[in-house]
């Protein structure tokens, strides 16, 4: 009985080809540890390029790999990143390009902050029950930062996060895109609090 509900719950979750995206919702980082007191001071200028963290997700094994499920995290990732850091700077200015030395002077920033998504790794896989279908689900972000000032490089450093959701597969795998954005937000805040912590941390960005 048991190997038969099974099979018919497993057998469900193959029919039919579907796309579940998968869209994290944009927050900030709220838990950055400062080893000082107050935001870092000053204005800084803050570019953002997050398109490798726009990838499909493959099953790892044979349930729901009639599906696609896309990640789609480059905007959530982007106001993330403003969010987090408008936390822990005084002035953010969002650029649509890096600027040079020279413009930073004539803007009158401190430095260029430039944060970018360079992978991401996800992983989701069916876990069969007596009744229903689990899913469990992982991401994995790493995240890049660097800071130039108006007389070179200040703070260069690459981060990662992990993050894990489980949850109902649902009907046809359709859990699967829930499960994912979830493991997807927890990821994006580990590694935006270790991004947030080297630049606030940092003895050369704050000895400008």
């Amino acid at each position: 009985m048991k190997l038969a509900v099974v099979a018919a719950v497993a057998a469900s979750l193959i029919v039919g080809g579907c796309s579940y995206a998968a869209k994290p919702i944009a927050v900030g980082s709220y838990n950055v540890y400062s080893s000082y007191d107050g935001k870092l001071p000053g204005k800084y200028l803050l570019y953002v390029e997050a398109a490798p963290l726009d990838r499909p997700i493959k099953p790892s094994d044979f349930n729901c790999s009639a599906h696609t499920f896309p990640l789609q995290l480059s905007n959530s990732f982007a106001e993330s990143v403003r969010q987090t850091l408008t936390n822990v700077v005084a002035e953010i200015e969002v650029v649509q390009t890096p600027v040079d030395r020279v413009e930073l002077g004539k803007r009158g920033a401190r430095g260029m902050i430039v944060v970018r998504g360079e992978s991401v790794d996800g992983r989701l896989r069916v876990v069969p029950g007596f009744w229903t279908a689990g899913i469990e689900t992982d991401v994995e972000i790493v995240a890049s930062i660097t800071v130039d000032g108006k007389q070179g490089r200040l703070l260069g450093s690459t981060v990662s996060g992990l993050g894990h959701s489980q949850g109902d597969a649902g009907f046809a795998c359709g859990g699967g895109g829930a499960a994912l954005a979830d493991a997807a937000g927890k990821s994006v805040e580990q590694t935006l609090t270790r991004l947030g912590e080297a630049l606030v941390n940092s003895e050369r960005v704050r000895g400008t």
